[in-house]
């Protein structure tokens, strides 16, 4: 017996969110603002994150595991007060940020999630 299988704002690279058996999987999401500092970056990814959850019926409440990328670790203080304002404290998830070279010098942030329905 095959799940279903569905695709969110889908392009010929990427889907931005696929679900299968329940569980949500974000591609890495980036701000468009990227004249923004490191914190308004990181809070515009989180409101995608809101939003493409939203689309699935779910929330920041069921996430499971985020995987941050950041350009710089000094930035890490900005991401950690934007996520701070922003997450459920009943409902963190496992996280981990990484410093990585991302799409271009301007992004500083990138995130991938896995979340529950």
């Amino acid at each position: 017996m095959s799940q279903r299988i569905t695709r969110w704002e889908c392009d010929a690279k990427l889907s931005d969110m696929v679900e299968h058996a329940g569980i949500l999987y974000l591609a890495g999401q980036i701000p468009e603002d990227t004249a923004a500092d490191t914190r308004g970056q990181t809070a515009e990814v989180l409101a995608t994150i809101d939003r493409l959850l939203a689309k699935a019926g779910s929330d920041k409440s069921k996430l499971l595991s985020v995987v941050i990328f950041i350009t710089d670790m000094r930035d890490k203080p900005q991401v950690d007060a934007a996520w701070l304002a922003w997450a459920d404290p009943q409902a963190v998830p496992a996280r981990a940020v990484l410093e990585a070279r991302l799409l271009n010098a301007e992004t500083r942030v990138e995130m991938v999630c896995v979340c529950a329905r």
